[in-house]
């Protein structure tokens, strides 16, 4: 059984107290809007098109379905661009066109759409270089419009990609859009849009937010653009798993609450990695921050956000706090930070009463400095973990004997950890024998701060990581099985690591066996017997052997023997005349099982 090291009191209070405070952040409207899972909902039309009409090169496609217009869906679906009936079955389709736009018009521009399903996939849409005196204009506009999908289309040259004004239930998916001086994605006044699986570059904000609400920005991949992702004035969105690399900032909030950004990579910016302005009630969760020019998180003028469970390394500050209020900062890996890993700074107000604790500073130039010395460096329960902290910990609960001092701050409960982390392998043993198939294992890890497990076969080559006690590879086991030799050593080590890089190791060794050798001596094959039984002598070789048996039938009836003997005569007296097939089998203790095959007849005179 895997198990953590023997945890005090405190420990248990302490994810009790934690527990407590994620729920009130949570019902105060941190995560998104239940009624409007983003994980749940699925636009039911997707991928069911009708007939497609033939691809075209057009300048500019328009449809306005308000009432009594003569652009409206009935007359779009009779225009060689446009096939289906706008139902969720068979949506109105928009498919394999190209758009050359150089007109005071945008490439495809819906508005004041809101009964009709569509769907426009697979466009190529940019600026038509051969116009001259063009003017550079929007993509894909929709404005006023529901019940629509972008997808898989090619946006580029042009001044931004696609542009949604007060419009709700649209997904923008796996479209790719570069080369724009303003946005890739703008959302104004919009809410309940899915953007996935894009890929944005050369743009001012790579995906904006602004005044929209109820969003997911999931799974994209903005490069070289200002800000790869940009929330103003907006809240209940949910932004994860993205990537943005080589932006000015990574993500930029400003004046929004209530979002979720999670699971990102903001890595190698010019600036900063993430960057909020006067954003509150935010959660900062679980993202990688590593790399940035400037700072990993810089929160200008923001109170109460939860920042938690990053990874914050080789930034030059790793979390910068200006004018910054009751935000708490907890469980963030902040390491090798080229200048400071937290910064609460003072000019132009202070940053107070923020709560830091259990974070890891390990190889910042300088871990911290609260320059107000009026932010709280741990909890009731519990601190951070300093790797310059010289205190000891007499009494073994994880946390230090003495009080940690900084740079204008004091952590009274600093965590202590100097202890590898402990492995018991319960099972395999030493010189268990083991056969072809995969055998389970059980090892007990104890460490506080555990991070992973893995086990080796093979010194290091494969790593296979467990969270529980399971059974090994069988791929990877029958590959080192059937490269070594009958009763060779198969070298086991287990590892684990702790939040602190202490990394403790086991091993085991077992030996190999193979299944059992049966040589069947007689009767030899295509013997005539008549009507008594014939005798039978077998060579069974196997040091673990654990029964042997034989069979006329394949298996369905079975006749242990311990010694050689005689067929069962009124097994024999059973069988007709004619060819008979006698099977003996022998299996051993780990499971191994094999037969050989004898075919004689019986005639009787």
């Amino acid at each position: 059984m895997l198990k953590n090291r023997k945890r005090k009191k405190t420990v248990f209070l302490l994810l009790t107290v934690l527990y407590i405070l994620m729920a009130s952040f949570f019902v105060s409207g941190i995560l998104i809007d239940q009624n409007h899972s983003f994980h749940k909902r699925n636009i039911e039309f997707e991928n069911k098109i009708g007939d497609i009409k033939f691809s075209g090169i057009y300048t500019n496609i328009t449809i306005d379905d308000s009432p009594g217009s003569p652009n409206n869906w009935d007359w779009a679906k009779t225009q060689p661009w446009c096939s289906g009936s706008g139902i969720i079955t068979d949506p109105y389709v928009i498919q394999g066109h190209t758009l050359k736009i150089y007109r005071l018009a945008d490439g495809i521009r819906i508005i004041n759409s809101n009964s009709s399903y569509f769907t426009i996939r697979n466009c190529n849409l940019t600026f038509d270089t051969s116009k001259l005196n063009g003017v550079l204009m929007t993509g894909i506009f929709l404005s006023n419009t529901t019940k629509g999908q972008i997808i898989n289309n090619t946006i580029y040259d042009l001044s931004k990609g696609i542009h949604l004004n007060f419009t709700q239930d649209v997904q923008i998916v796996n479209n790719t859009i570069y080369d724009h001086p303003q946005e890739g994605i703008l959302l104004e006044y919009s809410r309940y849009i899915d953007i996935i699986k894009n890929r944005i570059n050369n743009t001012s904000n790579g995906i904006s937010l602004l005044y929209s609400n109820n969003t997911l920005v999931h799974n994209n991949s903005m490069y070289s653009n200002l800000n790869g992702i940009q929330i103003s004035n907006s809240k209940y969105n949910e932004i994860y798993e993205n990537i943005a690399l080589n932006n000015d900032d990574g993500i930029f909030v400003e004046n929004s609450e209530n979002n979720t950004i999670k699971e990102n990579k903001l890595n190698n910016n010019f600036d900063n990695g993430l960057r909020m302005i006067f954003g509150h009630n935010n959660t900062i969760l679980e993202n990688e921050i590593i790399s940035n020019t400037q700072h990993g998180i810089d929160v200008s003028n923001s109170n109460d956000n939860l920042i938690f469970g990053n990874k914050i390394q080789n930034n030059d500050n790793g979390i910068n706090l200006y004018v910054s209020d009751y935000n708490i900062i907890f469980e963030n890996s902040i390491d090798t930070n080229n200048n400071i890993g937290i910064f609460a700074a003072v000019g132009g107000g202070d940053s107070d009463y923020n709560l830091v604790y259990w974070n890891f500073f390990t190889g910042n130039v300088i871990h911290a400095i609260d320059a107000t010395s009026t932010n709280y460096w741990n909890n009731t329960y519990i601190g951070n973990y300093w790797d310059n902290y010289i205190g000891v910990d007499a009494d073994h609960n994880g946390i230090g004997d003495t009080n940690h001092s900084f740079n204008g701050g004091i952590d009274y409960l600093p965590i202590w950890d100097l202890d590898l982390p402990s492995i018991n392998v319960i099972s395999p043993s030493d010189n268990d024998l083991v056969g072809r198939t995969a055998p389970s294992f059980i090892v007990e890890v104890t460490d506080v701060y555990l991070e992973d497990m893995w086990y080796t076969l093979d010194v290091g080559v494969n790593n296979v990581l467990f969270t529980t006690n399971d059974t090994f590879d069988q791929t990877l086991w029958e590959t080192i099985w059937d490269n070594i030799a009958e009763m060779n050593m198969i070298y086991i080590i287990f590892y684990a690591n702790d939040t602190f890089g202490h990394l403790g190791s086991n091993n085991v060794s077992v030996i190999k066996s193979v299944a059992p050798i049966i040589t069947i001596i007689s009767p030899l094959e295509d013997t005539i017997f008549g009507a008594v039984a014939p005798n039978f002598t077998v060579e069974v070789v196997e040091s673990n052997l654990e029964l042997m048996w034989y069979s006329v039938d394949g298996g369905l009836t079975n006749f242990l023997f311990i010694t050689n003997g005689s067929i069962s005569q009124s097994l024999w007296d059973s069988l007709p005349e004619g060819g008979a097939l006698i099977r003996f089998y022998a299996n051993d203790s780990l499971g191994n099982l094999v037969f050989e095959q004898v075919h004689i007849f019986k005639e009787i005179p």
